[in-house]
Protein backbone atom coordinates (compact mmCIF):
# COMPACT_ATOMS: atom_id res chain seq x y z
CA UNK A 1 0.00 0.00 0.00
CA UNK A 2 2.76 2.42 0.97
CA UNK A 3 4.81 1.52 -2.10
CA UNK A 4 1.91 2.15 -4.48
CA UNK A 5 1.16 5.52 -2.87
CA UNK A 6 4.80 6.52 -3.16
CA UNK A 7 4.92 5.37 -6.78
CA UNK A 8 1.77 7.30 -7.69
CA UNK A 9 3.14 10.38 -5.92
CA UNK A 10 6.35 10.19 -7.97
CA UNK A 11 4.32 9.81 -11.16
CA UNK A 12 2.15 12.80 -10.21
CA UNK A 13 5.23 14.94 -9.47
CA UNK A 14 6.86 13.91 -12.75
CA UNK A 15 3.75 14.98 -14.67
CA UNK A 16 3.45 18.26 -12.74
CA UNK A 17 7.08 19.23 -13.35
CA UNK A 18 7.11 18.96 -17.12
CA UNK A 19 9.11 21.71 -18.75
CA UNK A 20 7.76 24.05 -21.36
CA UNK A 21 10.11 25.10 -24.11
CA UNK A 22 10.96 28.79 -24.25
CA UNK A 23 9.22 30.70 -26.97
CA UNK A 24 11.22 33.12 -29.12
CA UNK A 25 9.61 36.54 -29.18
CA UNK A 26 10.30 38.75 -32.16
CA UNK A 27 12.07 42.08 -31.66
CA UNK A 28 9.16 44.09 -33.10
CA UNK A 29 6.88 42.68 -30.38
CA UNK A 30 9.37 43.73 -27.67
CA UNK A 31 9.61 47.24 -29.15
CA UNK A 32 5.80 47.47 -29.27
CA UNK A 33 5.49 46.61 -25.57
CA UNK A 34 8.28 48.97 -24.46
CA UNK A 35 6.83 51.86 -26.49
CA UNK A 36 3.40 51.29 -24.90
CA UNK A 37 4.99 51.33 -21.43
CA UNK A 38 6.95 54.47 -22.30
CA UNK A 39 3.78 56.28 -23.43
CA UNK A 40 2.10 55.25 -20.16
CA UNK A 41 4.73 56.75 -17.84
CA UNK A 42 5.18 59.94 -19.88
CA UNK A 43 1.56 60.95 -19.35
CA UNK A 44 1.20 63.53 -16.59
CA UNK A 45 -1.98 62.04 -15.11
CA UNK A 46 -0.40 58.61 -14.59
CA UNK A 47 0.26 57.92 -10.91
CA UNK A 48 3.36 55.77 -10.57
CA UNK A 49 4.16 53.54 -7.62
CA UNK A 50 7.43 52.00 -6.52
CA UNK A 51 8.47 49.28 -4.10
CA UNK A 52 11.56 50.47 -2.22
CA UNK A 53 13.78 48.74 0.33
CA UNK A 54 14.75 50.85 3.37
CA UNK A 55 16.05 49.71 6.78
CA UNK A 56 15.41 46.00 6.13
CA UNK A 57 11.77 46.69 5.16
CA UNK A 58 9.88 47.04 1.88
CA UNK A 59 7.46 49.90 1.26
CA UNK A 60 5.02 50.38 -1.62
CA UNK A 61 5.02 54.14 -2.20
CA UNK A 62 3.69 56.73 -4.63
CA UNK A 63 4.11 60.50 -4.76
CA UNK A 64 3.39 62.45 -1.54
CA UNK A 65 3.29 59.29 0.61
CA UNK A 66 4.76 59.30 4.12
CA UNK A 67 7.09 56.55 5.39
CA UNK A 68 7.92 56.03 9.07
CA UNK A 69 11.40 54.63 9.68
CA UNK A 70 12.11 53.34 13.17
CA UNK A 71 15.37 53.43 15.11
CA UNK A 72 18.18 55.90 14.59
CA UNK A 73 18.58 57.05 10.99
CA UNK A 74 21.47 59.53 10.49
CA UNK A 75 19.42 62.17 8.66
CA UNK A 76 18.36 65.70 9.60
CA UNK A 77 15.02 67.39 8.98
CA UNK A 78 14.96 68.88 5.48
CA UNK A 79 17.53 66.49 3.98
CA UNK A 80 16.71 65.35 0.46
CA UNK A 81 17.66 61.79 -0.34
CA UNK A 82 17.51 59.51 -3.36
CA UNK A 83 16.30 55.98 -2.66
CA UNK A 84 18.60 53.62 -4.55
CA UNK A 85 17.11 50.22 -3.77
CA UNK A 86 14.01 50.06 -5.97
CA UNK A 87 12.54 46.57 -6.34
CA UNK A 88 9.63 47.39 -8.67
CA UNK A 89 7.94 50.34 -10.34
CA UNK A 90 4.61 50.51 -12.10
CA UNK A 91 1.48 52.35 -13.09
CA UNK A 92 -2.09 51.49 -13.94
CA UNK A 93 -1.30 49.16 -16.85
CA UNK A 94 2.31 48.06 -16.36
CA UNK A 95 4.84 46.97 -13.75
CA UNK A 96 8.62 46.69 -14.09
CA UNK A 97 10.29 44.21 -11.74
CA UNK A 98 13.95 44.19 -10.87
CA UNK A 99 16.04 41.07 -10.52
CA UNK A 100 16.44 41.81 -7.58
CA UNK A 101 16.78 45.61 -8.07
CA UNK A 102 16.03 48.04 -10.88
CA UNK A 103 19.19 49.90 -11.85
CA UNK A 104 19.54 53.47 -10.63
CA UNK A 105 19.50 55.33 -13.99
CA UNK A 106 16.20 53.71 -14.97
CA UNK A 107 14.16 54.69 -11.87
CA UNK A 108 14.72 57.56 -9.44
CA UNK A 109 12.74 57.89 -6.21
CA UNK A 110 13.39 61.13 -4.31
CA UNK A 111 12.35 61.74 -0.71
CA UNK A 112 12.64 64.47 1.94
CA UNK A 113 12.97 64.06 5.70
CA UNK A 114 9.87 65.73 7.15
CA UNK A 115 10.08 64.95 10.85
CA UNK A 116 12.30 63.30 13.46
CA UNK A 117 10.54 62.38 16.67
CA UNK A 118 10.02 59.58 19.15
CA UNK A 119 7.08 57.24 19.16
CA UNK A 120 4.55 57.13 21.99
CA UNK A 121 5.99 55.54 25.14
CA UNK A 122 5.30 51.88 25.67
CA UNK A 123 5.21 50.64 29.25
CA UNK A 124 6.34 47.25 30.50
CA UNK A 125 5.58 46.52 34.14
CA UNK A 126 7.01 43.45 35.81
CA UNK A 127 6.34 42.31 39.37
CA UNK A 128 7.63 39.28 41.23
CA UNK A 129 5.37 38.35 44.16
CA UNK A 130 7.93 36.32 46.06
CA UNK A 131 10.57 39.05 46.34
CA UNK A 132 8.28 42.08 46.18
CA UNK A 133 10.40 43.38 43.30
CA UNK A 134 8.74 45.72 40.81
CA UNK A 135 10.17 47.18 37.64
CA UNK A 136 8.66 49.66 35.23
CA UNK A 137 10.30 50.08 31.82
CA UNK A 138 9.50 52.99 29.51
CA UNK A 139 10.42 52.52 25.89
CA UNK A 140 9.95 54.91 22.99
CA UNK A 141 11.55 54.42 19.59
CA UNK A 142 13.15 57.13 17.49
CA UNK A 143 11.12 57.71 14.35
CA UNK A 144 12.13 59.40 11.09
CA UNK A 145 9.33 60.35 8.69
CA UNK A 146 10.05 60.65 4.95
CA UNK A 147 7.85 62.19 2.26
CA UNK A 148 8.20 60.78 -1.26
CA UNK A 149 8.67 63.75 -3.60
CA UNK A 150 8.61 62.09 -6.99
CA UNK A 151 9.09 58.87 -8.90
CA UNK A 152 10.66 59.15 -12.35
CA UNK A 153 11.21 56.45 -14.96
CA UNK A 154 13.73 56.99 -17.77
CA UNK A 155 14.12 54.75 -20.76
CA UNK A 156 17.68 53.46 -20.81
CA UNK A 157 17.60 49.92 -22.21
CA UNK A 158 14.76 48.36 -20.25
Amino acid sequence: MVVTLLGSFKLLMRQASTTIKAEIVHIHKIEEVTSAIEQEWKQRDTRLFAVVYINKRQFKVSENDLIALYDNVPLDVGDKIKLEKVLAVGGKNFTLFGRPLIHSPVVTVNATVVEKTTSYPQLRYMMNNHTKARTLHWMSRETTILRINNIKVERTDL
